[in-house]
């Protein structure tokens, strides 16, 4: 069978986008962004799953920074968001936006005794990947945990308080060294939001970039209670892509 060309490719590729043939996640033709079981994955139980993050884990024993997930960045899930930030799959936006939600609302019972009013903060992407990426990205995810806790009876907005330096590194296949160099410093504040904040990322690998957001809203003198995020690197599998069993 004769491989499909350059101009085929980018025409199929098109054509997903508006009549989507496969799923994002196993690859399975159908007629949407996600088969039922690679959205079971994305949307499996909500749980605190900062204990793999390096940086967000104190070596003297204190309390670490606490990041709820409902995913592990792995295996079809890894495919699916893969397929959200990098490869134009704009119609996967309502699947991420859903299944962080989810978290969120699951994150309720913890923040709501410390706090009625949350600032939802998202962390924000690289210049050249926002104005690439045809969704909204952190933002929009942003916006729909805001909404979720909102609609759990907390006060909540959308607090798009932070920047990006210009010229910070590209995470993606970089060591886990690389990484926390990478981000420390990187992240400034606009403005101090109008409340503790919670923030929002789309996959927590090191927690450096998370801590980096933290430290820079503490400076400004801002408590974050913590982050939730659509899919967590297990420990042990950065290098294989498979889920530990």
């Amino acid at each position: 069978m004769a491989k499909p060309t350059a101009a085929g490719r980018a025409l199929r590729a098109a054509a997903d986008l508006v009549w989507p043939a496969h799923c994002a996640g196993c690859g399975l033709e159908l007629a949407g962004p996600l088969c039922a079981n690679c959205r079971e994955e994305l949307l499996g139980p909500v749980s605190r799953r900062e204990a793999g993050a390096p940086r967000l884990v104190p070596a003297d024993s204190g309390p670490a920074f606490p990041v709820w997930s409902s995913a592990w960045y792995a295996d079809e899930v890894r495919r699916a968001i893969v397929a959200w930030k990098r490869q134009g799959r704009g119609e996967l936006e309502l699947e991420m936006r859903r299944a962080i939600a989810r978290t969120a609302e699951a994150a309720v019972r913890v923040l709501a005794p410390v706090s009625l009013d949350i600032a939802v903060v998202p962390v924000p992407s690289r210049l050249v990947r926002r104005f690439s990426r045809p969704g909204g990205g952190t933002a929009e995810l942003a916006l729909a945990v805001a909404e979720a806790l909102s609609g759990a009876g907390l006060k909540a907005g959308l607090a798009d308080v932070l920047s990006r330096a210009a010229g910070s590194h590209e995470q993606a296949g970089r060591s886990l060294r690389q990484r926390a160099a990478g981000r420390e410093g990187t992240t400034g504040v606009r403005r101090p939001p109008p409340a503790p904040c919670l923030l929002v990322d789309d996959v927590l690998t090191t927690g450096a970039t998370l801590l980096d957001a933290e430290r820079a809203l503490g400076r400004a003198g801002c408590q974050t209670l913590g982050a939730v995020v659509l899919a967590v690197s297990p420990a042990g599998s950065r290098n294989t892509g498979r889920t530990p069993r």
